[in-house]
């Protein structure tokens, strides 16, 4: 039970983080611009994230568990042997857990139990070392930190989107509400 558990927590919380995005996006108030500008800092942050695992892996190759100790680690799910060095699937949670944590409590506690999900499964079936998902969690915290710290920078194109989209509670230049 616990096997099957750890595979639905390596395989699919990543979409559950994803889900719960576009879930928050679409269910909140259409006045609540704040709570939509930070799920754009957390998407931002995320795809930062990856494109550092990617050029880190590029790097730095290192093998999976299960390729460098293949009689001793007992796979749970088919994966391909490539760098285990950052986890994404760590660095894209902790990123938007990261981001999300000034959201309010709800999104706090949802996002930060799905990326400890993501953790310690991704471990456990065998795909990555702790110190992947660590390294992946700590990868996705700087890029969240980064973009955060550039916030005032991605405020104006944040608001033009949002205004787009009229999600920022404004109407579009020149046009009536």
């Amino acid at each position: 039970m616990l096997d099957g558990l750890a595979v639905a927590g390596a395989q699919y919380a990543i979409f559950a983080v994803v889900a719960l995005m576009l879930a928050l996006w679409f269910l909140l108030p259409r006045p609540e611009g704040r709570a939509r500008r930070r799920l754009l800092l957390a998407g931002l942050s995320a795809l930062i994230a990856l494109l550092v695992n990617s050029l880190i892996a590029l790097f730095y190759p290192r093998q999976r568990p299960f390729a460098a100790y293949p009689h001793k680690v007992h796979l749970l799910v088919a994966h391909a042997p490539d760098a285990s060095f950052p986890s994404d699937h760590a660095a894209v949670a902790g990123a938007v857990a990261f981001v999300m944590w000034a959201a309010g409590p709800t999104y706090r506690v949802l996002f930060w139990l799905l990326t400890i999900v993501i953790i310690l499964s991704r471990v456990f079936i065998g795909v990555h070392w702790p110190s992947d998902v660590i390294g992946g969690a700590a990868i996705g915290a700087l890029s969240g930190s980064l973009v955060l710290f550039a916030q005032g920078i991605l405020e104006r194109p944040m608001r033009f989107g949002l205004r787009l989209f009229r999600y920022g509670g404004e109407s579009l230049p020149g046009k009536a509400r």
